[in-house]
């Protein structure tokens, strides 16, 4: 009588296929302070201005909160489907929604933020942090996250498109945040 044998991972070892998410990394000069900077990323009236002006589709502040040293702005908007990757676009119905939330704390000299963006009726997330240093110029923002897509075979594909277009958001903001400093 002989026996199957079964390959089973080690209970230390992550199971078999599962996806590793996909890292995107920013980094932003502003040629003002750390404090100057998060003034503007906690501002209502700022916050509208570059939702409008990066290109999103029916862009909102969905919430914002700022108190003594901390502050909570959650942003939605739509990406239009024209811009992205055929591959994408017909895995999902419409333009699709993303929901961005940053929770920044000061730190010493700066700030720092854990953020999150998600997409709506997708299993799709960005989530990382947001660093505001001082700077011989300014001001440095470094954003670090990782895009994940756990869908097997095209999660990979998916998630260098979602950190990607972040990244392209990052550079329009960071555009949108040296013009509003410059006046």
């Amino acid at each position: 009588v002989g026996s199957a044998a079964t390959l089973v991972p080690p209970p230390h070892a992550p199971p078999l296929g599962d996806p590793v998410p996909t890292p995107m990394s920013v980094v932003q000069e502003f040629p003002a302070p750390p404090a100057a900077v998060y003034a503007l990323l906690t501002d209502r009236e700022f916050l509208t201005g570059r939702l409008a002006d990066c290109g999103g589709v029916d862009p909102e502040i969905v919430a914002l909160q700022v108190d003594d040293g901390t502050a909570t702005v959650t942003t939605r908007q739509a990406i239009p489907a024209s811009v992205l990757p055929p591959m994408v676009a017909t895995l999902m119905a419409g333009n699709p929604v993303t929901e961005r939330t940053e929770s920044w704390h000061a730190d010493g000299d700066g700030y720092i933020a854990d953020f999150s963006v998600t997409v709506k009726g997708a299993p799709a997330s960005l989530k990382g942090t947001m660093a505001l240093a001082p700077a011989p110029n300014g001001s440095t923002l470094t954003v670090q996250g990782n895009a994940a897509v756990p869908i097997p075979m095209f999660g990979g594909k998916i998630e260098e498109v979602i950190a990607s277009q972040i990244g392209e958001l990052l550079q329009l903001e960071g555009d949108y945040t040296r013009g509003q400093l410059a006046g």
